[in-house]
């Protein structure tokens, strides 16, 4: 019995070679792909090198050296492995913006490894093609033709299916790149809102400001009275010796009357905490004082509280008294100018 062997036609070669050559592929981006894109190295490097001391062809001249090239000396990928370092949301929005607008742009630098590592994907499939045209214009053992062309086949499907999940992990990068954008866009919004809010309320804070400048200009000008503005908040500072007498708790008229006029200019910004402190230096209690006061605790209590009903008598209600004594001195109580320095009363507005 004979038997004839057949060769596939040309057409069917044809058909055999465009099946193998049609599918396309997109290049997208993805974070945290490093564990795929080693194992998708290990397996192209067993895959070149699994024949290597088996294949006569490793060491031949003939017409299959293009092919034996590429399977002997298998190309060598080298992958940047680059670790992103995941934290706590900060509380400050600044802060997370600076650590969204880091991670997008480590995102993108995966981005452009990814796209390399499909483009190198992309020529070992033309190289796999190639062999493939090499073969079938070959001629010798139809057996051998055949398992070399399977071999190759193989390897096609193998970079075909790397190629692929790539591709998956590019869209997933993709997705996460434009969430990350659309959070930068969401903390830029909020920030800018911030800072409209907080450029309207230290408009205010400096309208309260000019006003009572110009009421107790007399008293500023003679070093009696400060009033400053920072870190979103006004100071009024008050030398306890304009306000009150040695060791007393009773506002001197001049006293009472300058914290009227600091009451009847904050009433007109109810939306504001008012918080009165009273404050003195490190020296005891005189003797004759200490039944009424038995420290400086007692003593700073009490000029706060009188120096909140002056300003409730002005308009200005809700103001909170309480008293620091000497723990919150402003100079050292080491001179007699730094202990009168620490002497004083404290208004502070807040939002």
């Amino acid at each position: 019995m004979t038997v004839t062997t057949r060769f596939p036609t040309m057409r069917e070669w044809e058909k055999l070679t465009r099946s193998m050559t049609r599918a396309t592929y997109k290049e997208e981006i993805i974070m945290q792909v490093f564990k795929t894109t080693i194992l998708a190295t290990s397996v192209l490097a067993l895959a070149g090198c699994a024949s290597w001391d088996k294949s006569p062809i490793c060491n031949s001249t003939h017409q299959w050296q293009a092919w034996s090239d590429v399977r002997c000396n298998p190309p060598k990928d080298t992958v940047d492995h680059a670790a992103m370092e995941a934290a706590d949301r900060l509380a400050a929005l600044q802060k997370e913006r600076q650590r969204l607008a880091d991670e997008l742009a480590a995102a993108k630098k995966q981005n452009g490894a990814l796209s390399s590592r499909v483009s190198d994907l992309e020529r070992q499939l033309a190289d796999r093609d190639r062999e493939i045209a090499s073969l079938r214009s070959g001629a010798g053992d139809s057996a051998r033709l055949a398992s070399q062309l399977s071999a190759t086949n193989s390897d096609k499907d193998k970079l075909a299916s790397d190629r692929d999940k790539l591709a998956a992990d590019l869209e997933a990068a993709r997705k996460r790149h434009a969430d990350l954008e659309a959070q930068l866009a969401d903390r830029d919004k909020e920030l800018a809102g911030l800072r409209g809010d907080l450029s309207a309320e230290m408009a205010k804070l400096r309208e309260a400001q000019r006003g009572l400048i110009r009421a107790l200009k007399p008293q500023i000008d003679e070093k009696n009275i400060t009033v400053d503005l920072n870190n979103e908040r006004l100071l009024i500072n008050l030398a306890s010796g304009y306000l009150f007498g040695s060791g007393e708790d009773q506002l001197k008229p001049a006293g009472v009357d300058a914290l009227k006029q600091v009451g009847g200019i904050l009433k007109d910004f109810p939306e504001y905490k008012v918080h009165v402190e009273g404050h003195t230096d490190n020296r005891p209690i005189k003797r004759t004082l200490k039944k009424k006061f038995p420290s400086n605790k007692e003593l700073s209590e009490a000029r706060a509280a009188n120096a909140v009903q002056a300003l409730a008598d002005g308009g200005l209600s809700g103001a909170h008294a309480m008293g620091a004594a000497d723990t919150k001195p402003v100079m050292p109580n080491t001179t007699d100018a730094g202990r009168t320095k620490n002497r004083r009363v404290e208004i502070s507005v807040v939002k």
